[in-house]
């Protein structure tokens, strides 16, 4: 089994790919369209990162809260809120897979690009599920089955993509119905494509 990846040293360097960035704005724009987003809705975001999802979805919510296991990574999430004058999205550094949940229940919860960093999902969906609302929503976004070469450095990854039989699967089994799944855009790197999944269900 692969390490975890320490995410803290990346914070500082991790919005200066264009690439990354435009994935961010590509699956936020995604979700906006594949969910009837509400002011009136509160929601969190799973992996948050340095909050370009975070802070690309607040417009449309009530609330958003960012949740990492990198301090660092949170650490650059709130400060952007200062700077872009967002009073309704914050971070938090948080570890779900220890047991660290938030308080609170949520309408939604988002996540990108982070569950093929998580080595068990079921028990991972299933602490997502136990935070929404009834009826509430995910909207997961991450790879489509990739022979392993997207990530130049393999520490911390855990899965190399999914099919969205698998991920309906895993869905499923973590208690979520209504699930749809379908690609939203791809990530070009070394001139190959590479698709990216956003995958939406409701709590049962």
């Amino acid at each position: 089994m692969t390490e975890r990846r320490d995410f803290d040293c990346a914070a500082a360097e991790w919005d200066e790919k264009p690439r990354r960035v435009k994935l961010a704005q590509d699956i936020a724009d995604a979700i906006s369209v594949a969910l009837p987003l509400s002011r009136t809705w509160n929601a969190m975001d799973f992996g948050c990162g340095t909050g370009l999802v975070t802070l690309s979805l607040a417009p449309h919510l009530g609330s958003i809260l960012g949740i990492d296991s990198s301090g660092k990574m949170v650490e650059r999430l709130n400060a952007k809120a200062v700077e872009q004058g967002c009073t309704n999205a914050r971070g938090e550094r948080l570890d779900l897979e220890r047991g660290e949940l938030p308080d609170g229940r949520y309408h939604l919860i988002t996540s990108s690009m982070t569950m093929h960093h998580i080595p068990d999902i079921v028990p991972l969906l299933s602490a997502l599920r136990s935070l929404l609302q009834p009826g509430g929503r995910v909207a997961l976004a991450d790879l489509e089955t990739e022979d392993g070469s997207f990530h130049e450095d393999l520490t911390g990854v855990f899965h190399h993509g999914f099919n969205r039989e698998q991920f309906t699967d895993l869905l499923s089994r973590a208690g979520f119905s209504d699930i749809s799944i379908s690609t939203v855009t791809d990530v070009i790197k070394s001139e190959r494509s590479y698709p990216v999944f956003l995958a939406t269900a409701t709590a049962s």
